[in-house]
């Protein structure tokens, strides 16, 4: 068989094993439930040594989908409140310095990690980026992986729970579990917004944006919203798929690994878990008390999941998803500006301090 058809053949059965844990997960009531069964299906499958695959390009049509989607949800009204945003953003620097700094003492002392690794397993930038810049550097790229790919897995767990908890409780979000499979849109506004998937990416890499998949076409979805060319959004059926595949695809970080290296990433990862959680929570009661922001939202904003997961988690839960993704957007940027610079810095200073 041709290997692009053996390639075809293994996407199509991850997707199958995805979808019908992504159905058993909305069937269930979990927050998230298509993402989260898709996740729990395949990823026990990639640590067992059964391949499963998810095209890059695949993942990347389905975070420009989920990018268009963010960018309807942007509004003349929450961009004249955006200026108010400077409290809750320098608060995000903050909380992302200590994480920092208190992930990197974890992974150095506790994980037993060498320096370059410890430093990109305990920085809360964005996965993908990480991911490249952590071999460039001589961090063992598996490692950083395991660590990053175990602190995806329970905070999608743990973090869509609480805030569902503490939106429903507060009376800020009803779980909507309707189910629209129609894919019937204007032939305009379909055009429109497949553009601005199409155009927006290459457009964000020529401009250098971070998770260029992602912001490319979130801006020009906020601009042709924005100037009021469209008001319309992705099927929800569509949004369904993309959940399903960037379930399925986090299973790639768990292949191949042994099993020693696995309960070492869930330790470590859990332990970075705990920390980020436990810190974020308190920054998002502060947000709440200080800057009269929602805790629920606060907390979304805060919590460095992943910048397409924590935005998807946003949008299934009707959470100001603009709010959550520009913050995420900033960690990101900050972390990808500050990381290349200050990591060999810190590397170097240690090696120094042997010698």
């Amino acid at each position: 068989m041709p290997s692009f058809l053996k390639t075809l053949a293994l996407n199509a059965f991850t997707i199958a094993i995805g979808s019908v844990g992504g159905l058993l997960g909305y069937l269930v009531g979990l927050p998230l439930g298509w993402l989260l069964g898709a996740m729990v299906f395949t990823v026990p499958l990639a640590m067992a040594g059964i391949p499963t695959a998810i095209s890059p390009n695949l993942r990347a049509l389905m975070i420009a989908v989920i990018g268009v989607m963010i960018g309807s949800s942007f509004t003349p009204e929450l961009v004249a409140g955006a200026s108010s945003w400077g409290g809750s953003l320098l608060g995000v620097a903050i909380y992302v310095t200590i994480i920092a700094l208190i992930g990197v003492w974890f992974c150095r002392r506790i994980g037993r990690q060498e320096r370059m690794t410890a430093a990109f397993s305990a920085t809360p930038g964005g996965l993908s980026e990480m991911l490249i810049i952590a071999p460039t550097m001589g961090a063992d790229v598996r490692t950083v992986s395991l660590v990053h790919g175990m602190r995806l897995v329970i905070v999608l767990f743990v973090v869509p729970a609480i805030v569902t908890s503490v939106a429903l409780r507060a009376g800020g979000v009803t779980m909507d579990r309707s189910l629209d499979l129609a894919l019937a849109m204007p032939l305009p506004d379909a055009l429109l917004l497949v553009g601005c998937a199409i155009v927006g990416v290459p457009l964000a890499r020529l401009l250098r944006f971070p998770a260029s998949n992602l912001t490319g076409p979130l801006v020009l979805s906020a601009i042709v919203h924005l100037a009021q060319w469209t008001s319309s959004h992705p099927p929800q059926l569509v949004i369904v798929l993309a959940q399903i595949v960037i379930g399925a695809s986090i299973a790639r970080y768990f292949a191949g690994a042994r099993m020693a290296q696995i309960v070492s990433g869930l330790a470590i990862g859990g332990g970075m878990t705990v920390i980020t959680v436990s810190l974020a929570i308190a920054f998002a009661l502060g947000f709440e008390h200080i800057l009269d922001i929602p805790f629920a939202t606060a907390l979304l904003a805060l919590v460095p999941g992943g910048l397409p997961e924590m935005s998807l988690v946003a949008l299934s839960l009707g959470i100001d998803p603009a709010f959550v993704s520009v913050h995420h957007v900033f960690r990101v940027v900050l972390v990808l500006i500050v990381a290349p610079v200050l990591i060999p810095r810190w590397a170097r200073a240690g090696a120094a301090t042997k010698d």
